[in-house]
């Protein structure tokens, strides 16, 4: 609900003068209502008041006549004290209506500042969790830009293996060819090993063989030149 208008004591006071000089009896809520219904009755309530003890020193200073007049006037104020009497009880029973809209209005007042304090206490407790739920996201967000990290260089690390796998499968052909040549020299090799085994088991024999036949041929006899045998 906004701010109500301020009401000021010089509107307050055209009003009860216009509503005098009419004849009608100037009270807050008529007041009020005659100058739209805005202000608080509090305040039009301050400012009547204030009027009406101006129209009192008003008065106090119209007595202030000499004798004879003065002595008029309260002979015609005592003719007339009875019917002043039930006027004044009117606006004490005025007042007491108008003291009893304050209080209603005053309730009012006080029903909504507590509705405010209500509203104002739920929106701190909505802020305060608004802020734990910042908080939080904040937290999730810091976390969720730490995985995307992680797995950015997990990525890049898969990224290189599997560069490097690449290079290793392009490079399989050339190895399988180095291989078959290596095996090529191997069974090259192998072949030469065995021949030379061959070759070493003939000459082995052939070495065995005339060893026997040296060892089996008889000895020259001494004194004797060798000759062929008769």
């Amino acid at each position: 609900m906004g701010r109500e208008a301020t009401i000021t004591f010089e509107q307050v006071a055209a009003a009860a003068n216009t509503m005098k000089a009419a004849g009608s009896k100037p009270t807050s809520r008529s007041i009020r209502e005659r100058i739209g219904n805005t202000g608080s009755m509090g305040t039009v309530n301050r400012h009547l008041q204030a009027w009406r003890a101006g129209q009192e020193q008003q008065i106090a200073g119209a007595v202030a006549l000499p004798a004879a007049v003065q002595r008029a006037i309260l002979d015609f104020m005592g003719q007339e004290l009875a019917a002043a009497r039930a006027a004044l009880e009117s606006d004490l029973a005025e007042q007491q209506q108008e003291a009893a809209d304050l209080a209603t209005e005053n309730e009012r007042q006080a029903a909504d500042i507590e509705a405010k304090s209500d509203d104002l206490t739920a929106l701190r407790a909505e802020f305060t969790s608004l802020q734990g739920r910042l908080g939080q996201v904040q937290t999730d967000l810091a976390g969720a830009r730490e995985d995307a990290d992680r797995e950015r260089q997990a990525a890049e690390a898969a990224r290189i293996e599997l560069a490097k796998s690449l290079l290793r499968l392009e490079a399989i052909p050339r190895l399988e060819a180095d291989l078959a040549a290596v095996r090529a020299d191997l069974d090259r090799e192998r072949q030469g090993r065995v021949a030379a085994e061959l070759s070493a088991a003939v000459l082995n024999a052939k070495l065995e063989a005339a060893t026997e036949r040296a060892v089996q041929v008889p000895a020259p006899a001494l004194g004797k030149r060798p000759g062929k045998a008769s």
